[in-house]
């Protein structure tokens, strides 16, 4: 298949998956305890111990979201994707309607994150594991049915370092190019060397870890004040949501987990690009003379680090200073914070400096192909 444009950062989220996805495969133990749908003040949601994880039809909530939000759910709207949700068709989850919205945007083809964030929701870290398993598996037969334009990541679970590795390892031999991780809700930090069992084994399967932002948590408005105040609230949570993948970069490298193991790839999901000129900046300064060390830290970055970015208007112009071997671009579909189905424009404007057709087309392309495999036999 010939690419044009491929997406490094698309998503689907617990609520568009099959209702009965993990009650017909709970383990015995887990028996009605797994995710599953109920009914709540009219609302169909997902609820797995007891703990509410999110709306059946994720994201389709025009109210829901912010000013900037609304405007994009609009876009989505005008597409059928609103409408098809209503009537229980969801094109996260029908391959159809999925490769359809990607032909919409201009998309050859995507990489896929799943419910890694179910994590930080359920506090049984076991019961989490098996509906990791379960969903892996899932999302391995769903992008078999066009492995030339889907890939998907596995979800690890992140209660336990050898637990982690264990799933790499299975999903690796099942035919898995990379794997998710929650940072933000691990039992340790990852700079901890607890985690070098995780890195060995990304190393020996060739398998690139990914760390999709879960955002900051800025301060709430006082709860007398909530109706005043929430709305600014939430658009500033928007507006630094993307800003935490600074402290999961500098965890890794200042680790050394990219000194003792050279050969794994690591990637920053919805990230953003334009703060890490920045960071690279205070960890070469901060840690100079580190001796466990033997390169500089925006060394390790440039070798094995990469973020995706959605919409930024000066990425074009920062890209030398980021790294143009580590920038892909990604569509962030199907969320209302993401571009789709306007790709193409937004393309265009965040990359109008950049007149180099050769780094171009690493961004929107050849280093996503290469890292994950597209082109490859699918």
């Amino acid at each position: 298949m010939a690419y044009k444009v491929i997406s490094a950062d698309s998503h689907v989220d617990l609520g568009y998956l099959p209702r009965d996805l993990f009650t017909s495969q709970a383990p015995g133990r887990f028996e009605g305890r797994m995710p599953h749908v109920e009914e709540r003040d009219g609302t169909n949601q997902w609820w797995a111990d007891g703990i509410y994880l999110e709306d059946v039809g994720h994201f389709s909530k025009v109210e829901t979201y912010n000013p900037g939000m609304k405007t994009r759910v609009a876009r989505m709207a005008e597409s059928g994707f609103l409408e098809d949700s209503a009537r229980g068709d969801y094109h996260p989850t029908n391959i159809e309607l999925r490769l359809r919205d990607q032909d919409l945007d201009g998309v050859d083809a995507e990489v896929i994150y799943g419910m890694f964030a179910v994590a930080g929701k359920v506090q049984d870290q076991e019961l989490v594991a098996a509906v990791y398993r379960i969903y892996n598996d899932w999302i391995i037969d769903f992008t078999k049915q066009n492995p030339e334009r889907l890939v998907g990541l596995a979800c690890l679970p992140n209660h336990d370092p050898e637990a982690a590795a264990a799933e790499i390892h299975r999903t690796a031999k099942l035919g898995l190019r990379g794997c998710e991780f929650g940072a933000a809700t691990a039992v340790v930090p990852i700079y901890y060397s607890d985690w070098d069992v995780m890195w060995q084994a990304l190393d020996d399967c060739n398998m690139s870890i990914s760390f999709h932002t879960t955002g900051l948590s800025p301060r709430s408005p006082r709860p007398q004040d909530r109706e005043k105040y929430m709305l600014t609230h939430r658009v500033i949570n928007m507006v630094v949501f993307q800003l935490s993948g600074a402290e999961v970069l500098s965890s890794v490298v200042l680790s050394g987990a990219c000194e003792r193991f050279p050969n794994f790839k690591f990637i920053l999901g919805e990230s953003g690009v334009t703060w890490i000129p920045y960071v690279l900046d205070r960890m070469d300064h901060e840690d100079e003379g580190d001796e466990n060390l033997s390169i500089k830290p925006s060394d390790y970055w440039r070798r094995q680090g990469y973020s995706t970015f959605q919409k930024e208007a000066f990425a074009g112009d920062m890209i030398d200073l980021i790294g143009v071997d580590n920038v892909m671009w990604g569509s962030d579909y199907p969320h209302p914070d993401g571009v789709w189905p306007d790709s193409q424009e937004t393309i265009a404007n965040n990359l109008k400096g950049l007149k180099d057709e050769t780094k171009r087309l690493k961004i929107i392309r050849d280093t996503v192909a290469q890292l994950y495999g597209f082109g490859n036999g699918g």
